[in-house]
């Protein structure tokens, strides 16, 4: 606009102020540089009086100190009306009076008060304006003589048209600004109301495609609509439910339950309609239009005058909570297994070593030696039992090897017949010359454990067969990638197990979830079922295959990766430890009565003098540097375990020979991240022999 514009672009368009104060920012300003500017000057051509160019020009200097003030936030609105109607007054008779242009001005000076002023204030100075307006008609009336006339015709028109045209400017300008502060209001209410629209059909969107089923409901019960997880989750539609009362009737017919949702409800009408107030969580057990019955928590928001309620599915929850007490069932019997096992393997400890010393202590050829031997070998298959219960406990672990499947099999063949139905017949058919396996017997034990038995619960109460089958195999290419997708399998040589049975199958259904943890198709569930089962065949890189048809029984082939090892040939019977055989003193530490004179007697059978400590602690206060040519030790003992007394003896004495025993594996028993180490370890229990070995590699 240039810089004679700029004053007044900024009087009228300054959006920090309202419309009235703009207006009487840019009326003080343009009519004070009119006055001055204009009127004083025209005014001389007229030959009109001094005092009333005067008046004119002190009217347009006060006018423009009101428009400076108003930046200080000073508007003087009636002030500026009391100036202009005097300045009128003033120069009435100076200027013709009736005859001039100066009722154009009262004109404007009313249309000034009907923008600037409300209410009676209004109206009292549009009466005084009038007043005074009638006044000086009457005044110019009586004294006709007080009148200055125009000195020509042509100053007359002059006026006439100066006057029209200044009113008309001022008249246009007020105009102007206040329809341009009514388009930009109606243009910014046009803006929110689309912007209210948008969001609310963002809000609608928001609740119609929400996960959780919404719905909408006035506070007097109706329903308005309910979004698309609602009809999906519970099946009903905004039509099904028209109000409270129906929704009761068909979703929650249970009186109690509905006597809860009316009080509910009840208080949340009660309350008043404050912005985002919350309904606290309800459970009700809500029946679908389908028929199913679905645990939901209800809550709602109040909107206004409208309630959202969220309903929230806790099924899945109910679910989770479920599988966590299993896990923690399973978790406490891991702790029992672990517990009992441990006990139960230093039991098995002081009978192995009386064992050992009646059989040394048995003359050569005596018919009780078959016996020892059978017991012996009871006493070795009761501790992989133990092993196996240290590994369910999580405080084990399995050593892989490489082993025959089908001695494995023979091994537990009185296990699996007495785990199985009377009814059931058991049929072998192991191939002959089969590749060794690299795996763990107790693990491979448990699946073939599992299958058994959860064969022979198939063919419940009836008569029927389960097929034990070893064979051979080799899986080719085109198979990994469609018969066995998603397994651990490379195409190979693979030693195969096979059992089925003839037992009630399986439908698809069920056959797709039988590997989902906890899931069982029986009341009550035993063992570590076919989920820890498929762990436990990864671990071993193998793989399972499956068929079953509902009334025609169940087929299950694992197939584990064939071996390059040899089998390990079973060595003969070491002969006992000879009498004597060593010599020194050896501390021994063990907390169990039993096991201390169990392994004291056999250590002082192979000619060691032995001194006895019944825990760590005392043990560490007997143990002298260079005194001891060997420290037997049980690693689990009160007050000082063995692990500790082991790093204080071996700080006083680097050189000291020390053997740790425990009923865990060495990788369980010992850090891995401790930087010294015993010089051996044995795991309980444990026979002569080999221990007669550890003796030997210990002492040289």
């Amino acid at each position: 606009m240039g810089r004679w514009g700029a004053p007044l672009a900024r009087a009228f368009q300054d959006e920090s102020a309202s419309i009235e104060q703009r207006l009487f920012r840019g009326l003080t300003l343009v009519t004070g540089l009119l006055a001055i500017l204009v009127v004083v000057p025209l005014n001389f051509p007229q030959r009109l009086p001094a005092f009333v160019n005067l008046s004119v020009c002190g009217f347009g200097l006060l006018a423009l100190g009101l428009y400076r003030a108003t930046f200080r936030g000073h508007y003087g609105m009636k002030l500026l009306f009391f100036i202009h109607v005097g300045n009128l007054d003033l120069i009435w008779f100076g200027n013709a009076g009736s005859q001039g242009s100066i009722g154009m001005f009262f004109f404007a000076a009313a249309m000034y008060l009907v923008i600037f002023f409300k209410g009676s204030t209004r109206w009292w100075l549009l009466g005084l304006d009038l007043a005074n307006w009638v006044a000086l008609l009457a005044v110019e009336d009586l004294h006709p003589e007080w009148v200055w006339p125009f000195p020509s015709a042509h100053a007359r028109l002059l006026d006439l048209v100066t006057g029209f045209l200044l009113s008309t400017l001022v008249c246009v300008l007020i105009l102007w600004v206040v329809l341009s502060a009514y388009h930009r209001e109606r243009e910014r209410l046009g803006a929110s109301l689309m912007a209210l629209g948008a969001s609310e059909d963002r809000f609608r969107s928001l609740v119609m495609n929400a996960p959780i089923p919404l719905c909408v409901a006035n506070l007097d019960g109706r329903l308005d609509y309910v979004n698309r997880s609602f009809v999906e989750t519970l099946g009903y539609s905004a039509e099904d439910l028209p109000d409270l009362g129906a929704c009761l009737a068909k979703a929650c017919p249970d009186p109690g339950q509905q006597a809860q949702a009316l009080l509910q409800w009840g208080q949340v009408a009660a309350q008043p309609a404050v912005q985002g107030a919350f309904v606290p969580p309800t459970e009700y057990q809500v029946l679908c239009k389908d028929g199913r019955t679905l645990p939901l928590e209800v809550q709602a928001a109040i909107i206004g005058d409208q309630c959202l309620v969220m309903l929230t599915d806790l099924s899945e929850r109910r679910r989770n909570e479920e599988a966590m007490r299993q896990s923690q069932k399973l978790e406490s019997l891991g702790v029992l297994a672990g517990g009992i096992a441990h006990d139960f393997n230093n039991l098995l400890s002081a009978m192995q070593g009386n064992l050992n010393l009646a059989q040394m202590n048995l003359a050569p050829g005596a018919a009780s030696g078959p016996y020892l031997e059978h017991l012996d070998d009871t006493i070795r298959k009761a501790a992989g039992l133990t092993r196996q219960m240290l590994a369910y406990s999580g405080k084990g672990r399995f050593v892989v090897e490489p082993l025959s499947l089908n001695h494995l099999v023979a091994e537990i063949t009185n296990l699996l017949t007495v785990s199985i139905s009377k009814k059931v017949r058991l049929d072998y058919n192991l191939a002959a010359s089969l590749p060794a396996i690299e795996a763990d017997p107790a693990q491979v034990q448990q699946v073939v454990m599992n299958l058994v038995t959860n064969a022979s619960e198939a063919i419940g109460e009836d008569s029927g067969a389960i097929t034990i089958q070893t064979s051979l195999r080799r899986i080719e290419e085109p198979e990994v990638e469609t018969t066995f997708s998603g397994q651990p399998v490379e195409p190979g040589d693979y030693v195969t197990l096979r059992i089925a049975d003839t037992g009630c199958g399986m439908e698809p259904a069920l056959l797709a979830r039988i590997f989902d943890p906890f899931f069982s198709t029986k009341s009550s569930g035993r063992g570590l079922g076919l989920s820890a089962m498929l762990g436990i065949l990864r671990g071993h890189g193998a793989a399972i295959e499956i068929q079953s048809e509902a009334g025609r029984g169940s087929d299950f082939q694992v197939h584990f990766p064939a071996s390059r090892a040899g089998l390990p040939v079973a060595a003969g019977a070491a002969p006992p430890g000879r009498k004597g055989r060593f010599q020194g003193k050896v501390l021994l530490a063990d907390d169990e009565a039993d096991l201390r004179l169990s392994f004291r007697d056999i250590l002082e059978h192979l000619g060691f003098e032995v001194v006895s400590a019944q825990d760590g602690l005392e043990a560490v206060g007997l143990f002298q540097p260079g005194e001891f040519a060997l420290v037997f030790m049980d690693l689990t003992m009160p007050r000082m375990d063995g692990r500790e007394a082991f790093l204080q003896m071996r700080s006083r004495d680097p050189e000291v020979k020390v053997i740790l025993i425990s009923g865990y594996s060495e990788q369980e028993a010992m850090d891995s991240k401790q930087a010294m180490r015993p010089t051996a370890f044995i795991q309980k229990p444990f026979n002569l022999q080999l221990l007669v070995a550890v003796l030997e590699q210990v002492l040289g």
